[in-house]
């Protein structure tokens, strides 16, 4: 039998010179008993070490020159292009159809049938290994279907223990897990489910041992591809960091580093929430600005379309925005003062002294706004025109229940109504969790991140498709919540 190693994906045929050892970086948190896989992950340290830093410059920028930040004249406003795409839901799906139609938008027979042969292999590989069950039966895409199906309904009806979910007693729905599938095969498929492996890409030769991703990228490919068709871009995005779950070992003695927790950065309709695109970022190069890492692989396709981008104040960049200005992208975020992201000299510059002050200074096509709300507050834009306001109520600091207008900045009101958007997708997938299932590997909590993106996704668009009619099984009491779209509401399984 032709044994192939996971880690650096070559064939080991002396498994006593192929994995020698177990090792650490006594540099980093990497381990391996792989010797190839070792030394190709030095090699390649050593390379980006020695890579000079692209971000670096010689001179001084003239933008970190505090006399180039002009007093904006009050007669000047921006030119900004209007917004004239053509976005929302978009799909061919008839008007009357159900859950289950929106559901197979995201979730393809191509990618119900990738992830049911990678469960096999992965099955069959640790049967070779001696750490899987003699009893295994390979499953379907139907058993597949079947296991999203109750692993979407226990995140819905939480209960302390996974027995009780087949047991008449604590649940009264056990007949529909039941007729899924018994509680032992669930178990099965729960601990081999699984999403690609370095076996089947050097087969079907996806292999690229420079790729960190590579065994997602087939499913990266498939579900990304679903998520872009199927809701086109809004005029307004947001891009922020959504947070993995904690894995389950971490509670015991033995202590993760924070630096191996993956980062997944996401792209949202800043008021729907449907997530667009994600980009899940493994460790960055030493002296590589965030934002240059992260926003253009998630603006690609959206040049020269008058979007306008709201970005987390961790991405924000002044290089960064000028980049997306000249391809077409207007952007917008905020900032703690006082921020490196200015000279110096402009957060010594005037003092706000009491809630609706604002000061403005602009270079070029950039705004720059210092405001003060409850606190002061700093954003730099391009979408924004210099002096204009709109008011704000705000608690009066004298009267007990009294408000009080303020003026807030235009620049502040446009990121305040639409920075929102990853925040919306957030929610909902706090309020849907998925149950039933182990997370104690980062690989596994990076596969249920992107199903329960999926299901949220195709709760989106069910319900902006059928906003005007909603399914029949939607009760009168759970319309409200349909429409604002707090919470997936109970559906047939």
């Amino acid at each position: 039998t032709r044994c192939v190693c996971l880690e650096c994906g070559t064939e080991a045929s002396d498994l006593s010179a192929h994995y020698p050892t177990y090792v650490h970086c006594l540099l980093c948190p990497y381990s391996s008993s792989c010797s190839r896989a070792y030394a190709f992950y030095h090699s390649e340290e050593q390379t980006s070490s020695e890579e000079p830093d692209q971000n670096q410059v010689s001179s001084k920028p003239s933008w970190r020159l505090a006399d180039n930040w002009k007093c904006p004249p009050e007669s000047t406003k921006p030119s900004i292009a209007l917004f004239t795409q053509p976005c929302g839901p978009h799909h061919n799906l008839p008007k009357n159809c159900d859950a289950i139609d929106f559901f197979n938008l995201f979730f393809p027979s191509e990618l119900i049938k990738l992830i049911a042969h990678e469960t096999n292999t992965h099955a069959k590989t640790c049967r070779m290994l001696g750490s899987c069950l003699p009893d295994w039966v390979p499953v379907t895409t139907h058993d597949i279907k079947g296991f999203i199906g109750l692993v979407i309904l226990m995140g819905i009806h939480n209960l302390p223990d996974l027995s009780h979910y087949w047991s008449f007693t604590h649940y009264d729905n056990s007949y529909a897990f039941y007729r899924a599938m018994s509680i032992n095969r669930f178990k099965q498929i729960a601990s081999n489910i699984c999403m690609g492996s370095l076996i089947s890409n050097e087969l079907h030769g996806f292999s690229a041992p420079s790729d960190p991703l590579q065994v997602f990228r087939p499913m990266l490919n498939i579900l990304g591809g679903a998520m872009w068709d199927a809701y086109q871009p809004n005029c307004c995005l947001t891009i922020d960091r959504a947070l993995l779950p904690s894995l389950e070992e971490d509670s015991s003695d033995t202590k993760v580093n924070p630096k191996t927790q993956p980062q997944i950065w996401l792209l949202c309709d800043s008021k729907s929430g449907y997530c667009h695109r994600f980009f899940i970022q493994l460790g960055q190069k030493a002296g590589q600005d965030t934002g240059f890492a992260v926003v253009p692989e998630l603006m690609k396709d959206l040049k020269n379309k008058n979007h306008q981008l709201f970005l987390a104040k961790s991405l924000a960049s002044i290089p960064l925005m000028q980049k997306l200005l000249d391809e077409g992208i207007y952007s917008c975020s905020s900032f703690p003062p006082p921020n490196p992201i200015l000279p110096g000299e402009l957060w010594a510059e005037g003092q706000l002294e009491k809630p609706g002050d604002f000061l403005q200074r602009q270079f070029g096509p950039l705004l720059a706004t210092r405001w003060k709300d409850t606190k002061e507050m700093g954003c730099l834009s391009t979408n924004a025109a210099p002096a204009e306001t709109d008011t704000v109520w705000r608690r009066s600091p004298t009267k007990v229940g009294g408000l009080v207008p303020i003026s807030r900045p235009m620049a502040f009101r446009l990121l305040q109504e639409n920075m929102r958007g990853v925040d919306i997708c957030k929610q909902l997938l706090a309020c849907n969790p998925l149950g039933g299932i182990p997370q104690d590997r980062h690989w596994r909590n990076i596969f249920w991140f992107l199903i329960n993106i999926g299901i949220v996704n195709a709760f989106i668009v069910l319900r902006e498709s059928r906003k005007d009619n909603p399914p029949a099984w939607v009760s009168p009491e759970a319309q409200r919540l349909f429409s604002s779209g707090h919470r997936l509401p109970d559906c047939p399984g």
